[in-house]
């Protein structure tokens, strides 16, 4: 049976204000609960709410002295507070304008959160004002090189970044003229929401510069790694990132190197941004933020072995390769998923008896020729031709020959009824969905039906004074009527030169590592086959979750229909509705709870089942929950 997903529209984060229903004997306080663009994750953000007679609560820089006496871009400084201002007033988050006169004269106490965008020029005066300001309990946002020199252009020291930041600030690195990528781990309070491992789009930062986390108690946090677009740069900026969180006396600091207009304008790109600014201003004022971990009983990976078929092929070296690498996975308990040639291997019907008994058959195609550039009809002709051959009863997951496809590969999967295609080069560790109408051959003859996507799902607006919370789950009908998006698995390939290694990146980003590993090509006594073992062995001793493609997917999807709302919140209890949109129950899925310091340490599930963990390095109350049913389920939370 197929799953269905949402198709929800990425939009401008919007905010959905809500006032919470009373409980008995409970004080409830107004709640704004995020539910856009992420079902995962729900946030109160009433710390930034205006109270009668307050001033707003978040202050937005303008660099005046970098703007006149540093920068020979004339709009950076601009452009930067611009989109700030459009983002926090997509928001609807109350902000004041401030510059160098209300840094010099005192910053505001009444400001919870500054965010200084493109400030590369800071006083002495300022920056005493600043360090003082965070130290005692202030949030801070700064982008591009901040502080970089003082008033008067002179290069700073280093030593008020370091301070602040927890990071050394690194300018000497190879230039990079056409942009980079930072990876986002999955692993810290400012990814909440944010598919593992995503890689942010950023344009060329001239001059470069980046930063490299202290090696001591006073640290900062790396939230992700610097990827270039040239491989053989990667080396030089191992251990570096342009994005840093840290606790710095009793207030918080979030650094990037770069500007809001910086970060491609792409659907995927902005959206997760966006979650990344949400959380960030979230976690500065230490607000409750409710999120999933992503991975059954908070594993600290996905992993799934993917056996593909290369070009070319020699009956021995197939047969040796296939027979060594079913040896590895039987002598160390592990499964496997094989998308191999159906004209190849169903020769093979000894080793094709042990790939079942091992793991699941999936699909390729007849041969290793490409689908690509072929039409529709063909492609499914050829998928259906490789299922008949190795005698599959259902289809779930296919990798096309050589990782090539367009949008008729996806209208065949569709049409034969499909769940997943198996590809390289995704923008990152974690399961994504595709669009056939993105990538479609237009030559062919198609009905003005076909052409239209499905209508977006929007999500409610609730607004102040309204009775009730967002908690109705959808009807099974309702369910029924979701458009069924074809479901991605990225391989995780091309981003170092070992197996290992590679796992080693995906695990720290909390990540789905899919190992491609090609039979015919890596014989048994080679470099490959050693490293190939001794990662499974890694993997399985580190807890990480080892299943096949198909159920790594399924649980996925099915975490997916699961949204949090918190539908009351006071000074002791707290609760939440988990809200199972999908048409199974779900087991084994753990909430992460984040709010003031050690706030939730002694949190208890108040007359139900589950474990509470207490993570101090992290300070992440861990909620390992029992099986979750259909509809609404209710968890009460007291500390």
């Amino acid at each position: 049976m197929r799953l269905r997903g949402h198709h929800i529209a990425p939009i401008m984060l919007v905010l959905a204000l809500a006032w919470a229903p009373r409980v008995q004997g409970q004080a409830v306080q107004r709640l704004i609960n995020f539910q856009q663009p992420s079902r995962s994750v729900a946030m109160d953000l009433t710390p930034f709410l205006i109270e009668k007679n307050k001033q707003p609560k978040v202050a937005l820089f303008k660099s005046n002295q970098t703007q006149r006496y540093i920068t020979s871009d004339t709009l950076m400084v601009g452009d930067a507070v611009y989109y700030w201002e459009l983002l926090l007033l997509g928001l609807r988050v109350p902000f004041r304008i401030i510059d160098e006169r209300d840094i010099n004269g005192g910053i505001d106490k009444d400001f919870d959160v500054i965010i200084m965008p493109a400030t590369e020029a800071l006083s002495s005066r300022q920056k005493r004002r600043i360090r003082s300001y965070v130290n005692q309990g202030g949030g801070l946002i700064a982008s591009g090189r901040y502080g970089f020199f003082d008033e008067e252009g002179n290069t700073d020291d280093g030593t008020f970044f370091e301070d602040v930041f927890g990071a050394e600030y690194v300018t000497e690195v190879r230039g990079q003229p056409y942009g980079f990528l930072q990876s986002l781990d999955g692993n810290t309070a400012l990814t909440s929401g944010v598919p593992m491992g995503f890689h942010l789009n950023i344009a060329a930062q001239q001059p470069l510069s980046v930063a490299r986390i202290k090696d001591d108690e006073e640290a900062g946090k790396s939230v992700g790694r610097f990827i270039t677009y040239a491989p053989s740069h990667q080396n030089d900026f191992k251990a570096l990132t342009t994005v840093v969180f840290n606790d710095y006396g009793k207030g918080r600091a979030v650094w990037m190197r770069f500007n809001p207009q910086d970060v491609s304008r792409e659907k995927d790109q902005q959206e997760n941004y966006q979650r990344l600014v949400v959380n960030a201003l979230g976690q500065l004022v230490r607000t409750t933020s409710i999120s999933f971990a992503p991975w059954p009983q908070a594993r600290p990976a996905a992993f799934s072995v993917a056996a593909l078929a290369a070009a070319g092929f020699d009956p021995l070296t197939y047969m040796d390769g296939l027979e060594n690498m079913l040896n590895i996975l039987e002598t160390h308990q592990i499964p496997g998923s094989f998308f191999l040639a159906s004209s190849e291997v169903h020769h093979f019907q000894d080793l094709m008896v042990r790939m079942n008994q091992l793991g699941e058959i999936g699909l390729t195609a007849e041969n290793d020729y490409v689908l690509y550039d072929q039409p529709m009809e063909v492609q499914r002709d050829r998928i259906l031709t490789a299922r008949q051959q190795l005698g599959v009863q259902e289809i779930h997951g296919v990798y096309p020959p050589a990782g090539f496809f367009d949008g008729n590969t996806i209208r065949a999967m569709e049409d034969i009824g499909g769940d997943y295609l198996l590809l390289g080069g995704q923008p990152s560790l974690a399961p994504g969905v595709i669009d056939w109408w993105d990538r479609v051959d237009y030559r062919e003859r198609l009905e003005i039906e076909d052409l239209m996507p499905p209508e977006d799902e929007a999500m409610p607006l609730f607004i102040p004074g309204q009775e009730g919370v967002p908690s109705e789950a959808m009807t099974a009908a309702e369910v029924k009527a979701l458009p069924d998006p074809l479901s991605i698995i990225p391989i995780s390939e091309g981003f170092a030169a070992t197996f290992r290694e590679s796992y080693e990146i995906v695990r720290k980003a909390r990540g789905y590592y899919v190992l491609p590993y090609y039979p015919e090509t890596y014989a048994s006594r080679s470099l490959q086959a050693a490293d190939f073992e001794s990662t499974l062995v890694r993997a399985k001793q580190e807890g990480a979750w080892i299943v096949t493609s198909s159920e790594a997917i399924t649980w996925w999807r099915n975490r997916d229909q699961i949204r949090p709302v918190i539908a009351a919140l006071g000074k002791d209890e707290m609760h939440l509705d988990l809200v199972n949109d999908s048409e199974t129950p779900i087991r084994d899925l753990v909430l992460e709870i984040r709010g003031d310091r050690d706030q939730y340490k002694d949190l208890r599930i108040a007359g139900g089942e589950g474990t509470v963990v207490w993570v101090e390095e992290t300070e992440t109350t861990m909620v390992y929950l029992p099986e979750m049913d259909m509809g609404v389920n209710r968890v009460t939370l007291t500390w």
